[in-house]
């Protein structure tokens, strides 16, 4: 693996503007680059509480690296808007209506990644691996620290927040390039000559790291975490339950979803002008973004970036006549002399025309959401069996209730309902965080579905993995690259 992906002084890391939430200047702390120095960032709960702090801050605000990049932030961390754009536009969901402006998105768009125009994989790669390893500098540091002042009550919440971030950055790395290194360690000595992992391998690990961490968390928010901006047990259990789908363990799948949907003390469906607000309660995790962007101010990166971005036709045509989610959740666009007509996606309202800096932040950015949750109920329950038809239908209604729809009628058949499914989860979790792209995928039906876009033409299911950067491949020859790509 190249070594500029793990370089990061870990102490510098843990106490610096990277990683603290409302501090911007990095302190000055000559430390090995190879360790964790448990004696200055583990010495005690509140030091283990910044450095906890800046593990979140990274995955939304950026570090050391995309200081410079606040504009253009929501298109390049993962965590804050990468994996939605990216993956929107390889998909039928996202383009840029000349199908020019952002070269770097066109290649996704229209299906001409080449290890010569990569476009944004290399972003998610180098930002999913800096999430996973600030959270391996956790992990390491939280299980080595020896001092009596650094509680075994906190120590739990460090290991358990850390291993999921760490799963989460596993999930989007498995699911956009395939097989990939599995790094464990923050010691380059071990990470730099890592062979890449089979999908197997690394869904084994992300689900690992879950089923441990959830054995250290709460389910509560309370303190610093009321507005869900910490990761609880409940982000774990629903995390879970969506790989458990994607690896077939259907029985499990349903389970962890059940349990958080009948959590009903904390969540429940909100009306759809609710659901992205900073206290609904539909959130199950979401990330505080940073208001201090000269350029971004209060809004979250990912929406600051979806100026020019356009759902397509196909995906503007498939709403129901009826469906609220088309009106609160797009913003059309009438057009005029040099913008097209069309629509975008407006699930966050502020955006690059209404920012303010320091600005009220009304909205954060929603991670994972209850919405989410009763759909993969309703999907593991149809794969567990058909006899189980009417409670998923019931699943797809009280989505469709929210959206303002007619109920769905018992009387569909198994591939209706299973259809259903399908549509559902195209129409609720459109523009968030490439489910569209992940579920064509997971469901062998990203080639019969985009090899029938006409600017996707002559189309290429090898892309339906993107290359490992090649300047990767050139520091770690135990890399493979992705079949397609020479």
């Amino acid at each position: 693996m190249k070594k500029n992906t793990f370089s990061i002084a870990i102490a510098g890391v843990l106490l610096s503007g990277l990683l603290v939430t409302g501090c911007n200047k990095m302190l000055d702390i000559k430390d090995p680059i190879n360790s964790i120095t448990t004696n200055q960032v583990f010495q005690t709960d509140d030091q283990a509480s910044i450095a906890l702090n800046g593990l979140y801050s990274y995955l939304i605000n950026g570090g050391e690296n995309e200081l410079n990049s606040f504009a253009t932030l929501g298109n390049e961390l993962f965590s804050a808007g990468g994996v939605t754009l990216a993956a929107g536009h390889s998909a039928d969901e996202l383009y840029h209506p000349s199908l020019s402006g952002d070269d770097q998105y066109f290649v996704e768009t229209a299906n001409k990644i080449t290890l010569q125009s990569l476009g944004y994989s290399p972003k998610m790669w180098k930002s999913a691996y800096k999430g996973i390893f600030n959270a391996n500098a956790l992990i390491e540091g939280a299980k080595t620290a020896t001092s009596k002042d650094f509680t075994q009550a906190y120590r739990k919440r460090v290991l358990g927040e850390a291993l999921a971030v760490r799963a989460m950055g596993y999930f989007y790395l498995v699911n956009l390039f395939g097989k990939v290194p599995l790094a464990l360690s923050i010691d380059y000595n071990d990470t730099q000559k890592l062979p890449s992992a089979s999908p197997d391998v690394v869904y084994q690990q992300i689900i690992n790291d879950l089923e441990e961490a959830s054995g250290y968390l709460s389910g509560n928010y309370d303190g610093n975490n009321v507005e869900r901006i910490r990761i609880n047990k409940w982000y774990v259990k629903a995390l879970l339950a969506r790989v458990y789908l994607f690896t077939g363990n259907y029985e499990k799948a349903w389970q962890h979803a059940n349990d958080v949907i009948s959590e009903t003390g904390l969540f429940q469906l909100e009306s759809l002008n609710k659901v992205f607000s900073i206290s609904s309660r539909e959130v199950i995790f979401q990330l505080k973004q940073s208001n201090i962007s000269a350029v971004r101010g209060n809004a979250t990166p990912e929406q600051f970036a979806m100026t020019g971005r356009y759902l397509t036709p196909m995906l503007v045509n498939a709403f129901e006549a009826g469906d609220n989610r088309k009106t609160e959740w797009t913003q059309e666009v009438p057009g005029g002399p040099f913008t097209p007509a069309g629509f975008y996606p407006a699930k966050y309202k502020i955006n690059s025309t209404n920012h303010v800096v320091n600005g009220y932040r009304s909205e954060y950015y929603v991670v994972m959401r209850l919405a989410e949750m009763y759909l993969v109920r309703a999907e593991a329950n149809m794969l567990r069996g058909a006899a189980n038809k009417n409670a998923v239908i019931d699943d797809l209604n009280a989505i469709r209730r929210r959206a303002g729809l007619n109920d769905l009628s018992y009387t569909l058949t198994d591939q209706q309902v299973t259809d259903a499914i399908a549509h559902e989860r195209r129409i609720e979790l459109f523009a968030e965080w490439g489910h569209r792209w992940l579920d064509l995928k997971r469901t062998n039906k990203a080639t019969g579905v985009l090899s029938a876009v006409s600017y996707k033409q002559p189309w290429n299911p090898y892309q339906l993995l993107y290359p490992v950067p090649p300047d990767e491949i050139l520091w770690d020859n135990q890399l493979s690259q992705n079949i397609g790509y020479n």
